[in-house]
């Protein structure tokens, strides 16, 4: 090992030089302003080691970083061009790569944990956050996130010390003041999915989150204008790190807005106006009536017709290659959609007995659902025809019904299977209606104690199959092993297997001999609501698994309601493959769906 002198002395910081061989190569001048800060408020406190040079000067050998944020300092003003550095002079025979790397090598950084708690002492102190912020050149809020961090449980602070947490779980239990629902959720939540997710889950599943549709629909300036207190995650980036802390006050602004909303609403003519601030359908035996067009006028229809008649004689006539044509085809069509394209609007009749409800959307927005008449404001004699009624055929074919049936079976039970709450409250569900009904499969139920299969291959069932071998590699091959081990599990851990075991026994399947009110679909769909069931993520509707296997007037209508285009007549001179293929491409990114699959 190569052995050197040193000498202690100042040197004038215009004499001091970079040296070209320090080690350190890689970003030399990364955060250089919270070393200025540093230097600033609390002098140099570690010297540099110099060389001298063959011109007078001395090279920095150890220290470069110390030396670039003097310079800094030096070029703007600062500090003097020719302030007084204290610095180690090593003799030329020391071997100046050694000690550089010995410097960035030898020295142990200090954990972050006792830099959270020196800040904290900092505070106590008396310094307030913005001078300890100056002082070492970071951001205030960087100083209160190391000063939340310092104050979350000292047992979680110490188990991170340990190495039995990351830096990212420890912001997540930071959520909570609240030391004992720390330890709680700590000791609670098995290491398998101990995840920063799930900690802060588990910390915040009783608070309103930014996110809430309540929330977006009163926004945040309305809530606080109305003296509503908030608290904010200090290591979130999003709406879902803020918090809305009187529930009591949110609800009330939501149901004024809807209120002030509704009256407007009213002004339409409806018979009734209701407003809600949670709306559930499936609890509501509502008849919905929906707008008509506006009838042509004489002059219009009149136009329409000749239209029409020098479309079809030119499209007869024209030849495939001539552009003239064609144009003149498109311009003609444009003109017919043009005198089609008359407003919808509600009738008298409709708005005699129909009402309208005021809600919030799932994203916030202001909902209202028109044309909805109760029981009791049916014109009398009126009946509404059931599809597969005697002598009736059936909109969609038995097939293709249960086949899109089990693609929504297997992603509810998908979703149940990510949804331990909800799926305790189904399975009580389902088991108190075996228990009190005297069956043993109630028929009213979509849980039954029974796995699910399905004759197709949805995405739902796939995700099912992949969290049924998860489990198998936890549980024990043999049946007779399998209570001992449940008895050594917690309780989360037997309530997600709860889950699972729910999401495979959902069947909301609908057959050929299901009829329209059958109990154990409308008990899917309640369940499909509670867990906010969306479709378009489980299923996306092609020429082969939909459109090949429904009427040409059904694809047409698909592509008119996902796309809110005009029907086009070059549509009627598609054959049926080509027509599929079209709605394929035209309802792609729609979020349009079949009707059985719909909420």
């Amino acid at each position: 090992m190569t052995t050197s002198t040193q000498s202690h002395t100042s040197i004038p910081l215009n004499k001091l030089v970079a040296w070209d061989g320090n080690v350190r190569k890689t970003n030399p001048d990364q955060n250089l302003d919270e070393l200025k800060a540093s230097i600033t408020a609390h002098g140099l406190l570690q010297s540099l080691v110099v060389r001298k040079t063959s011109r007078g000067k001395f090279s920095v050998i150890a220290g470069r970083r110390r030396y670039l944020a003097l310079s800094s300092l030096a070029g703007s003003g600062v500090i003097d061009a020719d302030t007084p550095i204290p610095c180690h002079v090593v003799s030329g025979s020391a071997d100046a790569t050694e000690i550089s790397l010995t410097e960035n090598i030898v020295r142990a950084p200090m954990h972050p944990a006792d830099q959270f708690e020196a800040f904290l002492s900092l505070i106590d102190a008396g310094a307030s956050p913005a001078d300890v912020a100056a002082r070492f050149g970071l951001s205030e809020i960087a100083v209160k996130q190391r000063l939340k961090l310092a104050r979350v449980s000292p047992n979680i602070l110490q188990a991170y010390r340990a190495g039995e947490l990351t830096l990212q779980q420890v912001q997540a239990f930071a959520i909570s003041d609240d030391h004992e629902a720390q330890e709680r959720v700590h000791s609670e939540l098995p290491d398998w999915i101990n995840d920063a997710d799930a900690i802060r889950d588990a910390l915040t599943q009783d608070e309103i989150s930014l996110s809430d549709r309540r929330a977006r629909f009163v926004t945040l300036a309305a809530y606080e204008e109305a003296g509503g207190d908030i608290r904010r995650d200090l290591f979130a980036e999003d709406e879902n790190g803020v918090f809305v802390l009187d529930a009591e006050l949110l609800e009330r602004l939501a149901m004024e807005k809807l209120v002030t909303e509704a009256e407007t609403i009213r002004a339409e003519g409806w018979k009734w106006v209701e407003a809600f601030v949670k709306f559930d359908r499936s609890q509501m035996n509502f008849r919905t009536r929906h707008p008509e067009a506006l009838p042509l006028s004489a002059e219009a229809e009149a136009e329409q017709a000749r239209l029409t008649k020098e479309y079809e004689a030119l499209f007869s006539s024209q030849d495939e290659h001539d552009d003239e044509a064609t144009e003149q085809l498109d311009t003609l069509e444009e003109q017919i959609n043009a005198l089609n394209d008359t407003p919808r609007v509600f009738n008298a009749e409709t708005l005699a007995i129909a009402g309208a409800i005021v809600t919030i959307g799932p994203d916030g927005d202001l909902q209202v659902l028109r044309g909805q008449v109760r029981p009791e404001d049916e014109p009398e004699g009126h009946q509404y025809k059931r599809a597969g009624a005697a002598n009736e055929r059936p909109e969609f074919p038995a097939s293709l019904v249960q086949q899109l049936t089990e693609s929504r079976s297997a992603a509810i039970g998908a979703r149940l299977a990510e949804s331990p709450d909800i799926a305790l409250a189904a399975t009580v569900y389902a088991l108190v209606g075996a228990t009190f009904n005297h069956f043993h499969n109630d028929p009213s139920v979509c849980i039954k104690s029974a796995v699910s299969y399905y004759r197709s291959n949805p995405e739902g069932a796939d995700a099912l199959e992949r969290k049924a071998a998860e489990w198998e590699e936890r549980l024990p091959e043999a049946h007779i092993d399998r209570w001992e081990w449940c008895l050594e599990q917690d309780r989360e851990t037997l309530l997600r297997l709860l889950a699972f075991c729910a999401g495979r026994a959902v069947n909301a399947v609908r057959k050929k001999e299901d009829r329209d009110d059958c109990p154990r679909l409308a008990d899917a769909d309640r369940l499909a609501a509670a867990l906010g069931l969306n479709m378009t993520e489980w299923f996306i509707p092609t020429a082969e698994n939909y459109f090949l296997r429904v009427s040409r007037p059904q694809i047409i209508s698909a592509i008119v309601e996902a796309t809110r285009c005009p029907r086009k007549l070059s549509w009627d001179k598609l054959k049926k493959s080509e027509l599929a293929a079209l709605a394929e491409r035209e309802t792609d990114e729609t979020g349009w769906l079949p009707k059985p699959i719909r909420a």
